[in-house]
């Protein structure tokens, strides 16, 4: 099943972050007094039922199955706060029955058949990074529930170099994928946050967006090619570089979340590997004069490949938290209040490429950066960003243990309507959170992505209905100012009940027109991506 998670976190307990003396005291003086830290409970405590997998069912699987206690509960849920507050509690009554390994696309069809057939709800399970619960244990009416664990099916099965594209395996985690690409000289240029951990056919099922993905594009724009395994047969999409025989089902494939089918193989658009990256911090005298500056490089085919603007909030936290203090803080200040930019808004951009690319394209970006009122901060605010831009789910866990409520969520819209809706969700969120900080990080010539992050005092025992309350209040300003309902961490469990505002009626009936087709029984991952009735 390749690398686990921690159960009850994120990562491994040998890469694990934890939050500086010096972040926890300026979080204390916005939260106010934080509790001793408190981690989850002991293994021993957590609770789990009996399983209910039919033996004839069981018996079917052989040495794809697990049901043994670990199995399960690493299954049992994704890494939102929801998920996490529940597992840390030791709550994982609802886990799946068993956890089943297939090792290729002949092995999963089996499973689907098997499970269809014997009334088996079904979560196709790949980095199990989720945060909009997409992998909530829903059994949908059924009795029983297996998590379809798609690791062992993570090979590159080709790489057309001459074409520039890559063939694998859907349960290949990001990280392995670059490393192979990376030794014949290639990238994906695909780093979502949940990078170390999440696998190619998550991305696409859930429509990831990377970090890079204003120069590279986002996941839906590098897939070209698919192959997907659903209860009633096979949807099997070669690579090809356009087509006029639509509506295109690839673009179906991806962004299905699990719902009409396990994904078993991805063809993915890729480039070689850039002789240069670039990264480097600007300041602007405010939130405003940044985007301004990034709608018109992006509309003038000159933005960055990185593309990352906080607003003034975020500005704050980052600094507040990277503890800078003393000389480095005070002098870093004055210099900030001499160029007229204290209290701004800081922006990492960024370029990759030829050598020679990434100069031009940098001197461009540059003056147009400068002609909005940015001040250069240079390559070291850059190199810090890279060490830390993986770290952000890391951080959650220890401030979790410390009784902080820390959620993110993220929506797009037109340049037109973009700060109407910041305004709204950050109005909305502010009457559930002191804290809440934003920022832009996805470009488009239409327009762009705005991503919040919410901190609170978590009130101890009533964590699920504290962050329900924000959820929902920040979703319905969303969907009242017209964003899209999710840019980029897919709709879920979470985000299933504002899915008929962003598509109508129409849209939700001809979805489930094609579940029904591919998945006529319902087993597949039920609860997720469409409103339920």
């Amino acid at each position: 099943m390749g690398r686990e998670m921690r159960w009850w976190g994120w990562g491994e307990d040998d890469h694990a972050g934890s939050v500086s003396d010096a972040a926890l005291a300026w979080l204390e003086g916005e939260l106010g007094t934080l509790d001793a830290p408190r981690g989850a409970v002991a293994w021993e405590e957590v609770r789990l039922e009996d399983p209910r997998l039919p033996a004839a069912v069981r018996d079917r699987f052989g040495d794809i199955l697990r049901d043994d206690r670990a199995a399960r509960v690493l299954h049992a849920r994704g890494k939102s706060y929801p998920d996490l507050v529940r597992q840390r509690a030791g709550d994982c009554t609802g886990a799946p029955d068993a956890v089943l390994t297939p090792r290729d696309h002949d092995e999963v069809r089996a499973v689907l058949e098997a499970c269809a057939g014997a009334g088996v709800a079904v979560v196709p399970f790949g980095g199990g990074t989720s945060v909009v619960g997409g992998l909530e244990p829903l059994r949908g009416g059924f009795d029983a529930l297996v998590s379809l664990d798609l690791g062992a099916l993570d090979g590159l099965e080709n790489l057309d170099e001459r074409s520039q594209v890559a063939i694998v395996g859907g349960g290949m985690r990001a990280v392995e994928l670059e490393a192979r690409l990376g030794e014949r000289g290639f990238t994906l240029g695909h780093y979502p946050q949940s990078y170390e951990y999440v696998t190619i056919g998550g991305c696409a099922a859930t429509r990831s967006a990377g970090q890079a993905s204003t120069g590279y594009g986002r996941i839906d724009e590098l897939v070209v090619g698919a192959r997907l395994a659903a209860p009633a047969g096979d949807l099997d999409l070669r690579a090809q570089p356009a087509s006029a025989a639509g509506p295109e089902l690839r673009r179906v494939v991806v962004g299905s979340e699990g719902v009409l089918g396990a994904i078993t193989r991805v063809a993915v658009r890729v480039r070689p590997a850039p002789e240069v990256t670039r990264y480097e911090g600007w300041m602007f005298p405010g939130f405003g004069a940044g985007a301004e500056a990034l709608r018109r490089l992006e509309q003038g085919g000159a933005a960055p490949d990185v593309a990352r603007l906080s607003d003034e909030d975020e500005t704050r936290l980052g600094l507040g938290m990277t503890g800078v203090r003393g000389v480095r803080a005070g002098a870093l200040q004055a210099y900030l209040r001499a160029r007229g930019v204290a209290g701004g808004s800081l922006a990492i951009v960024g370029w990759e490429g030829p050598d020679e690319a990434v100069r031009v394209r940098r001197e461009v970006a540059v003056e147009a950066l400068r002609d909005a009122g940015g001040v250069a901060l240079g390559q070291p605010a850059g190199r810090v960003w890279v060490r830390s831009r993986f770290q952000g789910p890391y951080l959650r866990d220890d401030l979790m243990d410390r009784g902080v409520l820390v959620e993110t969520l993220e929506t797009a819209t037109t340049w037109a309507q973009l700060f109407t809706l910041y305004r709204a969700v950050g109005d909305a969120l502010r009457d559930h959170a002191p804290l809440v900080a934003c920022h832009v990080s996805h470009l488009y010539p239409t327009g762009a992505s705005l991503y919040f992050t919410f901190m609170a005092r978590a009130r101890r025992g009533e964590e699920l209905a504290q962050w329900g309350a924000a959820k929902a209040a920040a979703c319905e300003a969303i969907v009242a100012a017209g964003g899209t309902i999710t840019h980029h961490h897919a709709v879920g469990h979470d985000h299933a009940p504002y899915v008929g505002a962003e598509v109508g009626d129409t849209g939700v009936a001809a979805l489930r027109a094609l579940k029904r087709e591919l998945d006529p029984a319902g087993i597949m991952n039920p609860g997720k991506r469409l409103p339920t009735d």
